[in-house]
């Protein structure tokens, strides 16, 4: 008999809530614009929106704080579609998508696309291979669905161990453009605004867990869609009439072109990805925007898709989410809600692109280096923008301007001629989607090193000695972990420094190695082994760590075009060894094939869930 799904009923008031959070930024916003009519300048604008959003992240996390253990690690399992795709789509995006990948399609043009299509089919990936079926099975994080598809506690361990370094690197980028972001606005030192990033985005994990940051990063993706959209709109409608931006941005595009020409844009030969990704320090823009494969050959841009999309389709701070959903059929509607924002934040990144490149290129051979305008003075003041006449013509040359590859985006109201207000408008939402990216990521952490490591081996040793020892609470392991991983990397970021296109990239190639043959065989293939799973795992991950160690891995992470390929390859390698593994190891048991046929049934309650109610009426049933 099919058990009966608990009811869990979603707060009717979610709506109004969200509603009022987007009025109060809006209001917030324009209430700051009048003031800078009357003579407030940034240095009140910047702190004003920069920390009271924030404020109001710790307040939601305050309020939804729990100690139940399904509302920690799953938010209660009632989560509508739409809100769960908010925290989806605000996770793939974050600040890394919102500055890094921006500022790469203004310096690549088409070339960059490779990122954004790859983003949105890695999101569909997601939603149609595995998403809906990890939300069957129920567990609190990937490790342990792959300890109880297989009953392996090494797999469990294994998995959890291999997802720390893709993790901290997405991570470590995630508050990194967070404090550097805020640094600009708040006056506090970049070292320091790193701690109190850090700081924050634990304090949230450790409030609520996942349910405090599903509402707070709810209300993170909306200040952060909001915010995008202002200067985009504003310019759309200054250029085009029109506040249709995707739409109709096409007709720039020969303006475009011949500012390109007139400021010496030539076509260059295709590179590979490590020449033509523009990285950390500011650096002229290669190529014209329209100009297909002059920065990335066809091989390069094919195989950065490939890796963006298996490693987003399998990133674990995604794939945890999946348990908040009301349901199986949720999941799938709040995947393709995640499916439909990713892609509008896709399509809206190649508008904005144009606009600022023909915003600041058009006239630059009639610049004199000595009498800038305002607009590229301001830039410079903030370090977005360095112009020189290098080889004493009387003007400018598109080589000699050199541009922040992450501050692209918060450029574009600069140069549009917009108030300030605009500029600290897009601060506000890159943090604030840095902020829930980042949150994801560090629960991700703290709930699989605690659950699949930190108990197992705790349960394992109380056993092994006979010891009668007080066990951290489940809830107190994951605060730990999750506070020595993010002590740990505000202090890693304090002292050092690290890319942010090319940490999330890595983490996408790691990721697509190790995690996405082991979910799409254990999902899809019923005569998969643990075994099997062991040396799928291995193979990726082993291949993968060798070429960070060949390419400098503990100087420097060095991206290439080889290290997309080796990731394909490595992925294909991986199934290919879980396929022959599985078919020389024995049959799986009943209970394994059990486990895999329940997983296809998308009715009745979570098989984690369900088990929990046996294990529970039995215990009731042995004490009476």
């Amino acid at each position: 008999m099919r058990p009966a799904l608990r009811l869990r009923t979603p707060n009717p008031h979610l709506g109004a809530y969200f509603g009022i959070t987007a009025s109060a930024f809006i209001s917030l916003s324009i209430l700051l614009a009048l003031l800078e009519q009357v003579g407030w300048r940034e240095a009140t604008l910047g702190p004003a929106l920069i920390v009271l959003p924030v404020i109001f992240y710790l307040a939601v996390a305050a309020r939804t704080r729990t100690m139940e253990t399904e509302d920690y690690f799953a938010s209660g399992r009632r989560v509508p579609s739409v809100y769960n795709g908010f925290m989806l789509a605000a996770t793939t995006i974050g600040g890394i998508g919102y500055f890094a990948y921006t500022g790469t399609a203004f310096f690549l043009g088409v070339d960059a696309f490779a990122i954004g299509i790859g983003l949105t089919f890695g999101m569909l990936l997601f939603t149609v291979l595995f998403s809906p079926y990890l939300r069957k099975a129920g567990a609190f994080t990937v490790p342990s669905f792959l300890g109880f598809r297989f009953g392996s506690k090494i797999l469990r361990v294994a998995s959890a161990a291999a997802l720390i370094i893709p993790v901290v690197f997405l991570l470590a980028a995630e508050i990194k453009i967070a404090g550097l972001v805020a640094s600009m606005f708040v006056p506090i030192p970049y070292s320091i605004a790193v701690l109190f990033v850090a700081a924050i985005v634990c304090g949230v994990v450790i409030l609520g867990g996942m349910r405090a940051l599903t509402w707070t990063g709810g209300a993170q993706f909306i200040v952060g869609a909001i915010a995008f959209a202002v200067p985009l709109v504003i310019v759309s409608v200054l250029v085009t009439v029109l506040p249709a931006p995707q739409l109709t941005y096409g007709s720039t595009l020969n303006a475009l072109e011949t500012s390109e020409i007139n400021a010496g844009f030539k076509p260059g030969p295709a590179e590979g990805l490590a020449e033509a990704l523009p990285g950390n320090t500011a650096e002229a823009v290669p190529k014209p925007f329209l100009e297909a494969f002059g920065a990335l050959s066809p091989p390069a841009f094919v195989m950065l898709f490939l890796c963006v999309a298996m490693g987003a389709a399998c990133l674990p701070s995604l794939l945890m989410r999946t348990g908040s959903s009301l349901t199986v059929s949720g999941q799938r509607w709040a995947g393709a809600w995640a499916v439909l924002f990713v892609a509008v934040f896709a399509i809206s990144v190649p508008p904005l692109a144009v606009f600022a490149k023909a915003l600041m290129f058009q006239d630059l051979a009639q610049l004199r280096p000595d009498l800038l305008p305002e607009w590229m003075t301001a830039l410079i003041d903030k370090q977005l923008m360095f112009a020189r006449d290098m080889n004493a013509s009387g003007g400018l040359q598109a080589n000699e301007v050199l541009l922040s590859r992450d501050g692209i985006l918060l450029a574009f109201p600069i140069a549009a001629k917009l108030p300030i207000v605009c500029t600290v408008i897009v601060a506000a939402g890159g943090i604030a989607m840095a902020f829930a990216a980042a949150g994801s990521h560090l629960y991700s952490l703290g709930a699989s090193v605690s659950e699949d490591i930190y108990r197992l081996f705790d349960r394992e040793a109380a056993a092994l000695f006979d010891l009668d020892v007080p066990r951290l609470p489940r809830h107190t392991a994951v605060w730990a972990v999750s506070g020595i991983f993010a002590l740990g990397t505000a202090i890693y970021l304090a002292i050092g420094d690290i890319d942010l296109m090319r940490a999330a990239l890595s983490a996408f190639a790691l990721l697509a190695a190790t995690f996405f043959p082991v979910l799409l065989l254990s999902i899809w293939w019923r005569r998969y082994t643990e075994l099997g799973a062991l040396a799928s795992l291995s193979v990726g991950g082993i291949i993968m760590l060798v070429e960070l160690l060949v390419r400098g891995f503990f100087s420097s992470i060095d991206l290439s075009t080889g290290t997309m390929a080796i990731s394909v390859l490595a992925t294909l390698l991986a199934i290919g060894a879980g396929v022959g593994v599985s078919l020389w190891d024995r049959e799986p048991s009943p209970a394994t094939t059990a486990y895999f046929d329940g997983l296809r049934d998308p009715e009745g309650e979570a098989l984690y869930d369900a088990a929990r109610h046996r294990a529970a009426a039995a215990a009731a049933a042995a004490a009476h």
